[in-house]
């Protein structure tokens, strides 16, 4: 590992503590290095809320070695005025000689300003330290602004043998638990860090559920349900949508909703998979054994990790692109 990808990586250590907390901006993470030496770093804590350029400023208790050192930011430098002032203006009035950049900022309003105005004002500017990594971190809002939809991740629980639910013509209605306590609680903490949730019309009739992170100290998405006639919803508290994918996300994206998890059943998360409109499936496999039930989707796509909890299993997959 260089240097350059030493101080990156810090970069991005930070930039991830913002997941959840900053969205419609992306995470982002900054590093000023002095000689070798870290004398500030930050992070874009909170939406509206100092970026991260400008927290690691704020933490430098020498500011006369700024003339001197070198930032690292994980994303490009803003050169608009937003909630906040340009990230870029505050970079030229410290002074600092070297900025040295993860990735291109894709958003309409950046995309190359931000490095176009450090280099008119005579600063150094490196860029593609770990891009793909720093790419990565904000999938959810580089999809956002390069494909004009929401990032979209799909998750279910299903048994060890491949049933999601039970049938329901011949059990009664409920909730019929697969997974454990902890995944449990992992899937509200999922919640916490996404914009939107995103069901089926039969599942909030069959199952009714709140869709909270009410075990996990987190923000609640925003709920929406799809259904055939979106004019109205059964339950108050969910935003009706079209059930066609392509109009859905068009819908979440005028919202300016970056990303959404898919929980629906098998019909709303085929639909989606059969539109390939999904970028991240997380499928839970609990323990059990079912004799019959709803089979899981059929998913074409990328285990790229597998882990395990007690006796259940998540597998994280990404789609062919």
């Amino acid at each position: 590992m260089t240097r350059d990808e030493m101080y990156m990586s810090r970069c991005l250590q930070l930039a991830a503590l913002g997941l959840g907390k900053v969205q419609p901006n992306p995470m982002v993470g900054a590093v000023i290095v002095h000689h070798d030496t870290i004398i500030g770093e930050g992070w874009h804590r909170q939406y509206g809320q100092g970026h991260a350029e400008v927290n690691a400023f704020a933490s430098v208790t020498q500011p006369e070695l700024l003339k001197e050192s070198t930032m690292y930011v994980s994303l490009e430098p803003c050169s608009h005025f937003g909630k906040t002032p340009p990230c870029a203006d505050a970079i030229i009035r410290h002074g600092v000689p070297k900025v040295v950049i993860g990735t291109v900022d894709s958003n309409a309003k950046v995309n190359g300003g931000g490095i176009k105005k450090l280099q008119d004002a005579g600063i150094e500017v490196v860029t593609g330290v770990l891009a793909d990594q720093c790419k990565e971190l904000n999938r959810r809002f580089f999809t956002y602004h390069e494909q004009k939809r929401p990032y979209v991740i799909l998750k279910w629980a299903m048994t060890r043998n491949g049933y999601m639910d039970i049938d329901r013509q011949r059990q009664p209605d409920g909730q019929y638990w697969i997974t454990n306590p902890e995944l449990k609680t992992l899937v509200h903490q999922w919640r916490s860090e996404e914009d939107a949730i995103l069901v089926g019309y039969n599942t909030m009739v069959n199952d009714k559920p709140q869709l909270t992170t009410r075990i996990f100290p987190g923000k609640d998405p925003q709920r929406f349900v799809c259904q055939r006639n979106p004019e109205s919803s059964e339950i108050a508290y969910y935003q009706a949508l079209p059930e066609n994918p392509a109009e859905a996300l068009q819908q979440l994206y005028e919202l300016k909703i970056q990303s959404v998890i898919v929980e629906g059943g098998r019909k709303t998360l085929q639909r989606f998979i059969d539109s390939q409109l999904w970028d991240e499936a997380r499928i839970l496999v609990g323990s059990q054994l079912w004799e019959s039930g709803v089979k899981a989707p059929l998913l074409d796509g990328i285990c790229i990790k597998e882990e395990s909890i007690h006796d259940n299993t998540i597998r994280y997959v990404r789609r062919h692109l």
